[in-house]
């Protein structure tokens, strides 16, 4: 038990810092190399991730060897010290190279290129004094120091100018010049200190942790980095639990808990007890804080919009569009709006130069070297959103952030995820409407076409010569055979019945029109007396098949009119329904005059259109001679899966 802080404590403190350090760092470091292919991630940022590790990893093994009991002057603790110190000596150079797009002028560009060759050399420098040099360690370590804190605030004042340099880099680079001075100042206090002080130890605590600390943080608000909003996430998480571990180990040792633990009648049990208690508090806060400190951290960095708000919008207005050039506007308008972007576009898919990855629905984001960027419409683009309707993708999104924002990170991205989701819906809906709208055209259509086929036949059957005739001969059969006029007139009125009741069905089965067409050929019989021969054929396998109504009598009658009617004796007329291979033909021949004598009608007209409207082109009509004499017309249509 101690009365006050030790330098021991101070052990403790930096196993905790340089292990959250080596862990943000690798995070860090991992993500990098997972961008390296991605536009705006230069080679910079992954040797400022590789620098952090080696100061991290130093750090951390320099002192670990410390903690075990290695001597300052040992070799492990050297080395160790200068691993730290290497990554040290490398950070200008990353930080100066971030720093070159923003040195405009002439006599900058020049200056700035001098500065990053001098970091070069120094860093190489010094990294070979650090591992090889017989000098004092202590006088490398302060010159490390120092050479950092000069080649950064010589690379400030000449790269960043308040007029050239974008606000959302100018102040965090300022923070980061302020940093690296105040680490510079701590750890040449530190390294002037005498022997293990607790002022010389604590001043180098303090320094080494706040370079780590802050140049990470001010590295991710100027960085292009994909995945800058996930390091920024996990990262805050293990820089917390740091903290609250070095805190615990700090109020674990205080003096207070301290004199607490020993006025116990069980100094080492009431001294667990409260660490217990402590630990417990700290874990308790930790996940109170973390997460309203990252959404905190991450809004004040990257300036997110307001995500669901912005998705919200766009799904009010796709509720309007009718249209897929529309909704491809609509998406536009959300995606440049919220996000600052210098274009998107929306296109049409073409699979045949897309990425599989594309075509299977994930978001695929372009390298700078990809051929793919040269052949698309908008320069730049650095991000393919894929729009996928009824699962299949159809549309891309183009996205070009543009040299003047930030690279999108990964937030971005999942906002035009969903925003290219809604307009997928609303494109499916759209398509969905429209075939409803089709569908609805087409009965109506073939609505149409029945009743004025139906209207054709009742003029068929009540225009003066049908009528006059039946009446004639229902008249005349009166007097002669009364049973038969009963019969005609009865089969008369089941013409008109059959028409009436079938005024709204666009179908009915062949069963019953060759029901229908035996009543409509019985009163032709009487008419034509011994002269018409009918035969009737239909296949009982197809008996319930359906089949537009009244798609025969036009036929019947064309044959019966112009085939014949003409021809002086005695004619036959063949009406037959089979089954073919995956189709049904329907036959009505007749050994007539021929069809050269006879004119189109709009009967044959009606039928071929109306075979159109419902089967598009798997439906036929053929008017034909036959062969013995006559005219043979030919229906095929498709049979109805069952």
């Amino acid at each position: 038990m101690h009365g006050a802080v030790s330098t021991t404590t101070f052990f403790a403190a930096d196993l905790i810092g340089y292990t959250t350090g080596l862990l943000i760092t690798s995070l860090l470091l991992v993500l990098t190399l997972r961008a390296a292919k991605l536009p705006g991630t230069p080679l910079a940022n992954i040797v400022f991730a590789a620098c952090g590790l080696l100061w991290s990893a130093g750090g951390l093994l320099h002192a670990g060897a410390l903690a075990a009991g290695h001597p300052y002057a040992s070799f492990i603790a050297r080395a160790t010290q200068a691993l730290q110190y290497t990554g040290a000596a490398a950070f200008p150079i990353p930080i100066l190279a971030i720093w070159r797009p923003f040195a405009v002028r002439p006599w900058q560009k020049t200056a700035a290129r001098i500065v990053r060759i001098a970091s070069c050399i120094s860093a190489a420098t010094i990294t070979a004094l650090l591992w090889y040099a017989p000098v004092s360690s202590a006088a490398i370590l302060r010159a490390t120091s120092y050479n950092a804190g000069i080649l950064i605030v010589l690379g400030a004042a000449i790269s960043l100018r308040r007029d050239s340099t974008l606000r959302a880099v100018y102040g965090p680079s300022l923070a980061l010049v302020i940093a690296i001075c105040g680490a510079t100042l701590t750890i040449g206090l530190a390294r002037t200190s005498p022997g293990n002080s607790w002022i010389g130890v604590g001043f180098g605590f303090i320094g080494s942790h706040l370079v780590l600390l802050v140049l990470l943080l001010a590295f991710l608000l100027f960085a292009r980095f994909r995945y800058a909003d996930v390091f920024i996430r996990y990262g805050i998480r293990i820089l917390l639990a740091g903290f609250w571990a070095t805190l615990l180990s700090f109020t674990a040792q205080s003096p207070t808990v301290m004199h607490v633990a020993e006025h116990a009648s069980a100094p080492a049990a009431m001294h667990v007890f409260v660490v217990i208690l402590l630990a417990n508090f700290f874990l308790l806060s930790f996940t109170f804080i973390d997460d309203r400190l990252t959404k905190s951290v991450i809004r004040w960095l990257f300036r997110e919009p307001d995500y669901r708000a912005a998705l919200r919008s766009l799904a009010a207005a796709l509720q309007d569009v009718r249209s897929e050039s529309e909704v491809g506007l609509a998406l536009e308008k959300a995606a440049r709006g919220p996000l600052e972007l210098n274009g998107a576009r929306w296109v049409a898919l073409d699979p045949a130069a897309c990425p599989a990855p594309l075509l299977e629905g994930e978001v695929v984001e372009l390298d700078r070297a990809d051929k793919l960027r040269r052949l698309l419409p908008l320069p730049n683009v650095e991000v393919l959103v894929p729009i996928a309707d009824s699962g299949r993708v159809t549309h891309l999104l183009l996205v070009a952030p543009g040299a003047a924002r930030p690279g999108l990170v990964m937030q971005d991205l999942n906002y035009l995820r969903g925003a290219a989701a809604q307009c997928g819906n609303r494109l499916d809906a759209l398509r969905r409407e429209r075939e409803a709208a089709e569908r609805e055209s087409r009965e109506a259509v073939l609505q149409q076409q029945v009743t004025e086929a139906e209207l054709r036949a009742l003029r068929a059957q009540i225009n003066p010569h049908f009528l006059f005739n039946s009446l004639n001969t229902i008249a005349d059969l009166v007097v002669r055979d009364a049973t038969r006029a009963e019969a005609m007139t009865l089969r008369l009125a089941g013409v008109f019945r059959h028409v009436l009741a079938n005024s709204s069905r666009p179908l009915t089965s062949i069963r019953d029109e060759i029901a229908f067409l035996r009543t409509y050929l019985y009163i032709e019989e009487v008419r034509f007396g011994d002269r018409l021969h009918v035969e009737l054929d239909m296949d009982p396998e197809i008996a319930n098949e359906d089949i537009p109504s009244l798609i025969l009598q036009p036929l019947v009658e064309n044959a019966l009119k112009h085939g014949l009617s003409p021809r002086p004796g005695p004619g036959r007329l063949w009406i037959s329904a089979r089954a073919g291979k995956g189709e049904i033909v329907l036959r009505v021949e007749d050994d007539g005059i021929g069809p050269g004598a006879a004119p189109a009608g709009v009967g044959l007209t009606n039928i071929a259109e109306r075979l159109a409207t419902l089967y598009q082109d798997r439906a036929s009509l053929t008017l034909a001679p036959r062969p013995a004499g006559g005219t043979c017309a030919v229906i095929r249509i498709p049979r109805s899966p069952r």
